[in-house]
């Protein structure tokens, strides 16, 4: 990443994790988080002749890109998936960079999903993974969304599990509890950076 730039945290976990709820806390203390996921269906949408000329109009609905037709074709064929990240995955990585270059801040944090799956680890100079047991998180995924539960537990069990990510990362976060508990988390880890910062 760019010299004399924000200290860049990236903030990961897999699906149902509370990752996301962990991010709305940092900003409300005053943290910039940008999340990957926008940046991606940002590329996503801006490249649509890429995928029209490899799907066909079969991935537009009413003349634009739908996004769910792509997940679709993608979400079935691991190859597809593999085209579809290798085009968009450099994108957001130049996307980061311009952000670490642009933003006046001393720490700049990232919501990265899928941190780990796409190589990204080395962008960062502070990974914190948010992990919740099992049970916990197949109830909020119930919850958040019945009608799409069995694409969701899925998605889970496609993700790389917790336990391999433990010890690759510099802080993890147990999200086991109330989300009293997550917010005051987020509060020591912004604390944490700063001292980090300082040294």
């Amino acid at each position: 990443m760019p010299e004399n730039s924000a200290f860049l945290v990236a903030i990961t976990g897999n699906i149902g994790s509370g990752k996301s709820s962990f991010c709305t806390f940092l900003e409300e203390e005053g943290q910039r988080v940008i999340y990957a996921d926008r940046v991606a269906n940002n590329i996503l949408m801006q490249n649509d002749t890429i995928w029209r000329a490899r799907w066909g109009e079969q991935v537009l609905t009413n003349g634009e890109i739908d996004r769910k037709k792509i997940a679709e074709i993608v979400f079935n064929d691991s190859s597809e998936l593999d085209y579809l990240n290798s085009i968009i995955h450099p994108q957001v990585i130049q996307s980061f960079i311009k952000s670490a270059k642009d933003e006046e801040v001393a720490m700049l944090f990232f919501e990265v999903p899928l941190l780990f799956e796409a190589g990204l680890t080395d962008l960062f100079d502070y990974l914190v993974l948010v992990t919740a047991p099992r049970d916990k998180v197949l109830k909020r995924l119930k919850a958040r969304n019945p009608d799409q539960f069995e694409n969701l537990k899925l998605r889970l069990d496609q993700q790389i599990p917790d336990h391999q990510k433990v010890d690759k990362v510099d802080m993890v976060i147990n999200n086991d509890g109330e989300l009293d508990q997550l917010k005051l988390k987020a509060k020591e880890l912004i604390s944490i950076i700063s001292n980090l910062n300082k040294h």
